[in-house]
């Protein structure tokens, strides 16, 4: 029995059931006629705001005390923490209410001018507690990324996107970064920093993208790296692969930070 205990405790270590979990704060930012909820977490001193943004269908779901119900093993989501250590105020956004479904989102806000519209307000928030302002997006965010700076302007237009691991070129019936922007390159001209994965095998993120993605919108104010690191296991365009970075979160969360302080 004694033996049994002291395993439950050691999986309770590492695996904390939910009931145990701490709370993490929230706030409700308005944007149109709707709220989006988000986890903010904030050092004492900030040194820049980041707004991290997660990939897949990006219906997360947050509680009122930061519960999050999908996305908590995202590449991003799982290393917040990481980026408050940097120094960093994080924002990890929900969607807006009329954008979710029952069990999936609306198809097709990831690219609605309106979506973009709620991004804009979650950057003006957040220069109210640090600036500069960076919004970091992974995978399907790219097309996120995309349409919030297709449609903000001054204030609510982020000072740098960071994206990893993007979704930037059209492929098959995917959207993509260029979806999201409607192919225009002048709005796509703010520093940005590109982060890929040598042995990523999703074939909407494949690490030539990238160069592609180059060729189109020019190598100005843009910084490109390739990490690489375990091929990682189960579907290629899903967090516990490469293409989630498994195995490499710090290399990804010193890079991030790393090119923010660099950039300020």
């Amino acid at each position: 029995m004694r033996a049994a205990v002291v395993l439950l405790v050691s999986i309770f270590a590492v695996f904390p059931p939910a009931s145990l979990t701490a709370a993490e704060p929230t706030v409700e930012i308005p944007s149109r006629n709707q709220k989006v909820r988000a986890i903010l977490l904030k050092p004492e001193k900030p040194v820049a705001s980041v707004i991290l943004l997660v990939g897949g269908h990006g219906q997360m779901d947050i509680a009122a005390n930061g519960d999050i119900k999908w996305g908590r093993g995202n590449q991003l989501v799982r290393t917040r923490a990481q980026y408050l250590k940097h120094g960093f105020a994080v924002l990890v956004p929900d969607i807006a209410r009329d954008w979710k479904g029952e069990k999936n989102p609306v198809n097709g806000y990831r690219w609605h001018p309106r979506y973009g519209a709620d991004l804009g307000a979650l950057v003006a928030y957040m220069r109210t507690i640090a600036e500069p302002v960076i919004v970091v997006g992974t995978s399907r965010a790219a097309v996120s990324a995309g349409v919030m700076l297709l449609v903000t302007e001054g204030k609510q237009r982020p000072d740098f996107v960071v994206l990893t691991a993007a979704m930037l070129m059209p492929s098959g019936n995917q959207p993509s970064f260029l979806r999201g922007i409607q192919n225009n390159r002048e709005k796509a001209q703010v520093p940005m920093f590109l982060i890929g994965h040598k042995k990523d095998q999703c074939e909407y993120t494949l690490p030539e993208s990238i160069e592609a993605f180059q060729k189109w919108r020019g190598g100005e104010k843009l910084d490109i790296l390739l990490l690489d690191g375990p091929q990682g296991t189960g579907h290629p365009c899903e967090a516990q692969s490469a293409h989630g970075f498994i195995g490499i979160d710090d290399q990804v969360v010193k890079a991030v930070s790393d090119w923010i302080k660099s950039r300020k």
